[in-house]
């Protein structure tokens, strides 16, 4: 997908995720402001990025917004020429190296969104470091950045969104685009809580978080392209079949459920409809994808398979 589709789902994300009046209301009532007074040379940086800052605060607020929210804390950056990190939250407080913002300006400004949004957060101690940066992440580059998906680094290895950062801000964003919308706010709201459990992944997509990992790999990988005559491919709890019509058919165990036409084809996919049920599917070699208006996510996983041979038996 492009980089417009990719602002598009964004923007749908954005209108869909907003809450109550009141909430935008608690939200504007907070301020931002920055301190140079140890760094005066940073002063026009200060101007504009507190300029960002003020707009993007309440919006924040507003995405991770839950019915127990209190009001938005009015917040205050510090610039330190001492500091010797990138940024750091604490409460309502920010810190950020002013020699960081020398060397890297428009980087520093995505770093205050990150914190900013670790001020809304306010989460209780807890030990879900990962999904807490993750989080931060995935609204600093997908929702303020608008990067597209693939720019997202996918680590090819078990259980990789435990890298947390902006490793886990890919997957929450593949995430929010189709197997489950919305669950980074559901995810905010157990975590302020106290109440996260790994359970609220598989409730919510039927699939386990390391399922959805693996998932998530397969789904970004290039496609590889087709065998050069696909005819049935199998997952495990059936198969999709091209009849002689030209069209395909859906086997559960054995027995046919559903009728699909092709309506297109490329070296890496095949695309069918169900036009009773409103479906579209991909066929591609590693596995099925449902297409939707918010993107697409992986139905089955599996592979093309030769179908049986119709060679008589031997005598």
């Amino acid at each position: 997908m492009n980089r417009a589709g990719w602002i598009a789902i964004l923007r749908t994300l954005w209108q869909t995720s907003m809450v109550g009046a009141w909430t935008l209301v608690t939200a504007q009532a907070a301020t931002v402001r920055i301190d140079t007074s140890r760094a005066p040379a940073l002063k026009t940086w200060a101007d504009s990025t507190e300029t960002i800052a003020r707009e993007w605060y309440p919006r924040l607020g507003n995405l991770l917004a839950t019915t127990q929210d209190l009001p938005l804390l009015s917040v205050a950056i510090r610039v330190n020429p001492d500091f010797k990190g990138i940024a750091a939250a604490s409460g309502s407080s920010i810190e950020i190296s002013a020699n960081w913002i020398i060397q890297h300006p428009e980087d520093s400004r995505g770093a205050v969104i990150h914190e900013l949004v670790h001020v809304v957060q306010a989460y209780p101690p807890n030990k879900v470091g990962w999904l807490t940066e993750g989080i931060a992440d995935y609204l600093r580059y997908a929702i303020y950045e608008a990067l597209p998906l693939s720019e997202f680094p996918r680590p090819e290895k078990p259980q990789g969104y435990l890298d947390s950062y902006k490793v886990t801000a890919g997957f929450l964003f593949w995430l929010e685009c189709g197997p489950a919308p919305g669950i980074v706010r559901q995810l905010n709201t157990a975590l302020r809580l106290g109440e996260y459990q790994e359970t609220l992944f598989s409730k919510r997509t039927g699939r386990g978080l390391n399922d959805l990992w693996s998932d998530y790999l397969i789904a970004l990988r290039p496609l590889p392209n087709l065998p050069r005559d696909p005819q049935i491919w199998r997952h495990a709890k059936g198969s999709f079949e091209h009849q002689t019509n030209g069209n395909w058919t859906e086997f559960e165990n054995g027995k046919p459920v559903w009728n699909f036409i092709e309506m297109s084809r490329t070296p890496q996919y095949i695309e069918i409809v169900d036009g009773t049920r409103n479906l579209r599917l991909r066929l591609t070699s590693p596995m099925v994808q449902l297409i939707s208006k918010s993107g697409w996510s992986t139905l089955y996983t599996g592979e093309w398979s030769a179908p049986a041979s119709t060679k008589p038996p031997a005598n």
